[in-house]
């Protein structure tokens, strides 16, 4: 479920960045990709949780920036060239920062896998965003109870 929030953010963040609307059709648009209106709504609770935040404002802004971020041969041992495709997506659209991108570089080491793949690069991605961000303030939390609402 987590990793298909991540795919969310990163559709929404996409739009937000070719300046397109994002409004009840982008609602129906996700359902009909077969994402659930939980997953929906906590992605979309995600995007307004940072959007009120002066650090969001900054993500931006580095996304924005022309360097990038390319990987040593011994980090290219440990992550197949699509997952740092993605990961430099993420950046790129603002979802990630370059610490993040760092963090999810050193994980990625650190499982020892080689290469990982896709998946195990978004569920790392999704641990890093979801755990790692303040959300110990009341009335906070990225995921939603069935019985939640967002108005």
């Amino acid at each position: 479920m987590r990793e298909n929030i991540i795919d969310i953010i990163a559709y929404l963040m996409a739009e937000l960045h070719s300046n397109h609307a994002i409004n009840e059709k982008t609602v129906v648009t996700l359902s009909n990709q077969g994402y659930s209106q939980t997953e929906i709504s906590t992605a979309f609770s995600w995007l307004a949780d940072r959007a009120s935040m002066q650090e969001f404002a900054n993500i931006a802004l580095e996304g924005s920036t022309s360097s990038f971020r390319i990987l040593h041969e011994f980090e290219k041992m440990f992550i197949s060239s699509e997952a740092f495709g993605y990961i430099l997506l993420l950046w790129q659209l603002s979802v990630l920062n370059h610490d993040h991108v760092e963090e999810v570089i050193e994980r990625c080491i650190a499982t020892g896998q080689q290469p990982v793949e896709m998946s195990e690069v978004k569920g790392i991605i999704a641990t890093l965003l979801f755990n790692a961000e303040p959300f110990s303030a009341p009335g906070r939390r990225v995921f939603l109870h069935p019985t939640d609402m967002i108005h």
